[in-house]
């Protein structure tokens, strides 16, 4: 049985690892629809030195001896789970020097894709309606339907990190979750927590008409930003809109 300091101190590699996966804008996906719904998708990821740091100190406190790193292999299973979906294809990672990665694939259907992710059962993430006269693209992240993010991303669902997300957290304030990361990485935790964000951008086969949310950066091009901490609290729900 792992002890109760051992436990605690794997605890901590999770956090980090989490707030290294998001810290600071330093996570961009992005997504380029066509009209039939396919597309391609792209995830620059860059982990700051502090959390790298980290993360190497507190390696040896793993349950088991790894090979490679908790950051390259966080990234090899994400790409593992691609392969095994249907509508997933040209799959390729890439290592950038010590700190950043870079993802990119293509997909027959970005609703099939998601769905493959969450275990081939419906989603309500991502959703995706057409008219005769335009195509929109809903996001919507809440309490309820965040175990199916959890599904997508399994690292999320690990019973060292579950505890810190929004599931676990309900109704715990800002001021609360940020003295809990404070205590347990000390002053750097909060401020990293805080000046993180992820960034979704979308790219539409044509002009974008409408939107809920986001920052139009070009006539078919939008970018959604999620503060870190909103993420992983889930006071309110997560949503943004793009009709093209």
């Amino acid at each position: 049985m792992m002890s109760t300091k051992r436990y605690r101190k794997l605890v901590l590699v999770m956090i980090v690892l989490t707030m290294a996966m998001f810290n600071s804008c330093v996570m961009q996906q992005g997504l380029s629809l066509t009209q039939d719904r396919s597309g391609w998708a792209t995830t620059d990821l860059y982990v700051y030195d502090f959390f790298q740091t980290v993360l190497e100190d507190f390696e040896p406190f793993a349950p088991e001896e790894r090979e490679k790193s908790i950051m390259d292999a966080s990234i090899d299973d994400f790409v593992t789970q691609l392969h095994t979906t249907a509508s997933a294809s040209n799959i390729a990672s890439t290592k950038i020097g010590s700190n950043g990665y870079f993802i990119d694939f293509t997909f027959s259907s970005l609703e099939n894709l998601l769905s493959d992710l969450n275990r081939r059962e419906p989603q309500s993430i991502v959703r995706i309606t057409r008219s005769a006269a335009a195509t929109t693209l809903m996001i919507h992240l809440d309490m309820e339907n965040y175990p199916q993010l959890t599904r997508m991303i399994p690292f999320l669902a690990d019973p060292n990190f579950e505890t810190f997300g929004p599931l676990y957290n309900e109704g715990m304030s800002e001021e609360e979750y940020l003295d809990m990361i404070s205590y347990i990485l000390g002053e750097d935790g909060p401020s990293s927590i805080t000046d993180s964000v992820i960034s979704l951008r979308l790219t539409t086969p044509s002009v974008i008409k409408s939107q809920k949310g986001g920052v139009r950066e070009g006539p078919n091009s939008i970018r959604f930003d999620i503060p870190l901490i909103e993420f992983l609290l889930l006071a309110q729900p997560i949503e943004f809109s793009a009709t093209w």
